[in-house]
């Protein structure tokens, strides 16, 4: 099986020279530093102008917007956008806001990140851009220059002709290693940019906590809900099953074998459904297949089961922990759910693999998008058990499609 692409710059990096210009990173690396440059030069006008109107106290409020695109640029780089790290003040008001923004550490690791993108990054931008149009327009000068009038001896056309052949493979050459170094910057670029952006750790213990508390709540609900469909279901089967077992017993009593008989196959008709109903609710609680043969045949499974065609491309080197198994099946499993009921979606890709340290799986429907996890609690609830684990749930879903889930989770044991 084909090896599947890195789902990263970063990751690019490390697949070697060769899959990494053959892979779109490069044009994407190019395009967080093209935007980064203009987003820097925007910085260097506008910081001082904000620190000025905001008085210092202000000054949040008017770089927010600066901030948030920066948060949502990395997703050039692949990967998610940073969620924002700010908690919700506790009363409304832009006084209340700016009150809880100065409080935060995370503000003034913003302010930093914008001195930095104003100056010392918007160069890095700015050269490693200039550095890779260098080649370009010097290959279009040469060539400009050798389509002017021919030169009057033979030889010197010859001579002419070797040397800018030999500049240009030398470009070319030069422009390879410069693709090479394009991504790196980026990266570079990139991880300062998530060092200062991304949440600290007291608001990432505030999203766990948060996110515990509600799959706590949920927990509740789905242990009430099986034991509704025990008492609703499974018992009341079971008793229709011994009030008939007490009619076969009278029966056999009174001698009357073949009144008995078919009572005893109505006891084996019950008892089957009462088995079959079991299967499905233990089955709601964690599928035997995945148990027993691990995630890629429970992912395997699902798609036969459903609705619509599904394909599957799951390939893991050996089983992630029990717990992280469980999670990318009810993910997927959900994911399957939305795509066949509120999509309308046609068709169903399942990829999945380790990437690094990271089980990913990613889920793509050909629906008519728009899922909002704010409407209802699914994805929510998907989301706070990737969060239990230390894992990410990313959703790109715009109106007329495609939506894609993405998980991450960590998979211990590996680097």
């Amino acid at each position: 099986m084909a090896r599947p692409g890195a789902s990263t710059a970063r990751q690019a990096l490390r697949d070697g020279p060769w899959r990494l210009l053959a892979s779109p990173w490069p044009a994407r690396a190019l395009a967080y530093l093209v935007s980064g440059a203009v987003a820097g030069a925007v910085t260097l006008v506008w910081l001082p102008a904000a620190l000025v109107l905001g008085l210092g106290v202000g000054t949040p409020l008017l770089t927010a917007p600066l901030v948030a695109l920066e948060r949502r640029r990395l997703r050039l780089l692949g990967g998610p956008a940073l969620p924002d790290p700010h908690r919700r003040p506790d009363r409304p008001g832009p006084v209340a806001w700016l009150r809880t923004r100065r409080a935060e550490p995370v503000t003034w690791r913003e302010l930093a990140y914008l001195v930095l993108h104003g100056t010392v990054l918007l160069l890095l931008d700015a050269a490693a851009v200039a550095l890779v149009c260098a080649p370009v327009l010097l290959i279009g000068a040469g060539a400009f220059a050798r389509s002017g009038p021919a030169a009057a001896e033979p030889a010197d056309v010859v001579a002419a002709f070797v040397v800018a052949a030999l500049a240009a493979l030398a470009l070319l050459v030069f422009a390879l290693l410069l693709l090479y170094a394009v991504p790196l910057a980026a990266v570079a670029h990139g991880e300062l940019a998530r060092l200062l952006l991304a949440p600290g750790e007291e608001a990432a213990v505030r999203t766990l906590t948060r996110s515990r508390a509600r799959l706590v709540d949920a927990f509740e609900v789905e242990r009430r809900r099986i034991e509704r469909d025990l008492h609703d279901g499974a018992q009341q089967r079971l008793l229709e099953l011994g009030m008939t077992l007490v009619a076969v017993r009278m029966e056999l009593d009174d001698g009357d074998a073949e009144a008995a008989k078919p009572l005893v196959r109505r006891a084996a008709d019950q008892a089957g459904a009462v088995l079959a109903e079991l299967r499905e609710l233990v089955r709601g609680i964690h599928p035997r297949v995945l148990t027993d043969l691990g995630l890629p045949a429970a992912i395997a499974e699902l798609a036969d089961r459903s609705t619509v065609p599904v394909t599957v491309t799951v390939d893991l080197p050996d089983r992630p922990p029990s717990t992280v198994e469980a999670t990318a099946y009810f993910v997927v499993a959900e994911a399957f759910t939305n795509a066949a009921r509120h999509a309308g979606a046609t068709q169903i890709a399942v990829r999945g693999g380790r990437r690094g340290a990271r089980l990913v799986i990613e889920v793509r429907d050909d629906g008519c998008g728009g899922a909002d996890p704010a409407r209802g609690t699914g994805l929510t609830g998907l989301a706070d058990r990737a969060d239990a684990h230390g894992g990410a749930l990313t959703l790109s879903s715009p109106v007329g499609g495609p939506t894609v889930l993405r998980l991450e989770l960590p998979w211990p044991g590996f680097a």
